[in-house]
């Protein structure tokens, strides 16, 4: 029996949806926008996949349909009707005129703009009284992303300039069908498994209301900053001087690792957000509509008044600051860019076509090499590297996990640089370069350690004494979703500054702190291989598409 989930447009479904466009594809299954043969109305119908929603699961899927069908809230989409064609199941629902999260957050990135907090506030209370309405009735989606999530956007008032957002969440009850294994899975393959709720990625993951919680919360800090919080991840004022304190107090009570430290529920979380809400407009009635342009002045006016005391009064600042704003300025400058020039999702997935599985695509761009200026920040990096300094590359794929690079599986080890080479050879790839390593382990942000800026041996254990299976730390990931990169193995790369002689990096037997820091590095013989070292590949982007890579050897 066929278990087609791909068609194209103009073909039908189940005799009567005409398949007007492919919308998405979720742990759920692919949507599609289709239109009734007989009545000419649009909806869009999504087919189920078939590991979620077999013939043995049939009660499960009428149940779930059943109570989709009786939801009636204006931030869940509203369920049409539940069939199958050829022994894959469907459901249909409204086709709701508008786009996914996903999609407006990429318009507002490609335009250089960033959502007001009223605005992130609005989009996030109205998921949240979705999912509390799902929450009645022990439903969780657990890991919300934005593309489960459908907006329409309005502007209203004089001169059109009040943002209204109508936003809904798609798939009601069918979450309950979807193993939270799959949903792992899926998080991992879309490189974006920041939205899981770090219980979720245990041995034994327990969903519950705190789980979208966190979820939700990853969305707030996302729409506010450009980019969601990986490892130890920046407050959002430090990177939006403009938002008030108590946004950053929402951001840890909504991203806590513990549940228990989380909000307790979705109407917790809308409560804080609307005080949020009301904070600005207190703020901006106090001054006059000017919030923004206030502080711009102070700032200036700041400037002015430090430039003056070190002409008058010969004042002299800390060199430690002087250093912490530099590295501050330059982090800030490289994330703009990078954020400016960020590829669209299809020009993602046509580049991830043409390439083997489990590579994460680096775009062109700068990040900031070496170690940064600033010893309260980077104190433990060493004196060989050389001082912080913006340097670009341009776009490759990477290997997400060591070779080789299967999540699960123990990395292959004890590699001469020449074996390595090969290795990766005869996968179509080549060995990294020093700098694209060091970039995809720092991530867009151009952090210290791949998860954040500060040692946490929690996050990748303590280097080159505990390695483990590729993956098995889920939280040890830099910010372009590249694995294991501040611990497990050091890695060859193919940099050699001296003849017969290779950089290696990501570790430092003894000294995790600063071994495991992204800037670090050494070079070794091409003739040496010890159990301290492995390696992973990189492709280019515009490399042919490779033969079928060989099974690696036991």
């Amino acid at each position: 029996m066929s278990t087609k989930l791909e068609f194209s447009r103009g073909e039908v479904i189940a005799e009567k949806y005409e398949v007007v466009d492919r919308l998405d594809e979720t742990p759920l299954g692919i949507t599609y926008r289709t239109k009734h043969l007989k009545t000419s109305k649009y909806v869009r119908l999504v087919l189920l996949r078939p590991k979620i929603a077999g013939r043995e699961q049939k009660d499960k899927i009428v149940d779930a349909f059943k109570m989709s069908k009786a939801f009636d809230h204006s931030h869940l989409v509203k369920m049409g009707e539940l069939g199958e064609h050829d022994g894959v199941a469907y459901f249909t629902y409204e086709d709701f005129e508008g786009s996914t999260l996903r999609e407006l957050m990429q318009e507002y990135k490609v335009a250089g703009k960033r959502l007001a907090l009223k605005e992130a506030a609005q989009i996030c209370m109205q998921i949240l009284e979705g999912l509390a309405e799902l929450h009645k009735h022990h439903i969780f989606v657990r890991g919300v992303r934005p593309e489960y999530v459908l907006i329409n956007v309005r502007y209203t008032g004089p001169r059109k300039q009040t943002f209204v957002a109508q936003t809904k969440v798609v798939g009601s009850a069918f979450w309950n069908l979807v193993p939270t294994a799959v949903l792992a899975e899926d998080e991992f393959t879309a490189g974006e498994a920041q939205y899981l709720a770090p219980e979720l990625k245990s041995f034994e993951p327990t969903p519950s209301a705190r789980c979208d919680v966190y979820s939700v919360a990853v969305i707030f800090y996302e729409l506010l900053v450009g980019t969601a919080p990986i490892g130890t991840f920046q407050d959002p004022k430090s990177l939006r001087p403009d938002l008030p304190d108590h946004v950053n107090t929402v951001a840890e009570l909504g991203l806590a690792n513990a549940p228990d430290d989380r909000y307790p529920s979705a109407a917790d979380f809308i409560n804080d957000l609307q005080r949020t809400f009301q904070d600005v407009n207190l703020d901006e009635g106090r001054s006059g509509g000017r919030s923004l342009v206030m502080p711009i002045a102070l700032g200036l006016a700041l400037v002015a008044v430090f430039f003056l005391a070190v002409i008058l009064f010969n004042f002299r600042p800390d060199p430690n600051l002087v250093a912490q704003a530099a590295d501050s300025q330059d982090r800030s400058q490289v994330l703009e860019k990078l954020q400016q020039s960020q590829p669209s999702k299809s020009e993602y997935e046509q580049i991830y076509a043409r390439h083997p599985k489990n590579m994460v695509y680096v775009p062109p761009g700068p990040y900031v090499a070496g170690r940064l200026r600033s010893a309260t920040t980077d104190g433990f990096a060493g004196t060989s590297e050389p001082v912080a300094e913006v340097r670009e590359t341009e776009g490759f794929l990477i290997d997400v996990f060591e070779y080789p690079n299967l999540v699960g599986q123990a990395p292959v080890f004890d590699v001469t640089f020449e074996q390595a080479e090969q290795k990766c050879k005869e996968a179509g790839k080549r060995l990294c370069t020093a700098d694209e390593w060091e970039r995809a382990c720092k991530g867009p942000r151009s952090q210290v350690y791949s998860y954040g800026d500060t040692f946490d041996q929690d996050f990748c254990g303590r280097g080159l004494e505990t390695p483990y299976a590729s993956g098995a730390m889920a939280e040890c990931k830099s910010g372009w979703g590249v694995y294991d990169m501040s611990g497990s193995f050091r890695e060859w790369t193919s940099t050699e500054e001296k003849k017969g002689r290779a950089v290696v990096k990501g570790g430092e037997k003894g000294a995790p702190e600063r071994g495991t820091r992204c800037a670090s590095g050494s070079d070794e013989s091409v003739n040496f291989a010890d159990k301290t070292l492995s390696f992973r590949c990189c492709r280019d982007v515009d490399a042919p598409p490779p033969s079928p890579e060989p099974a690696p050897a036991p």
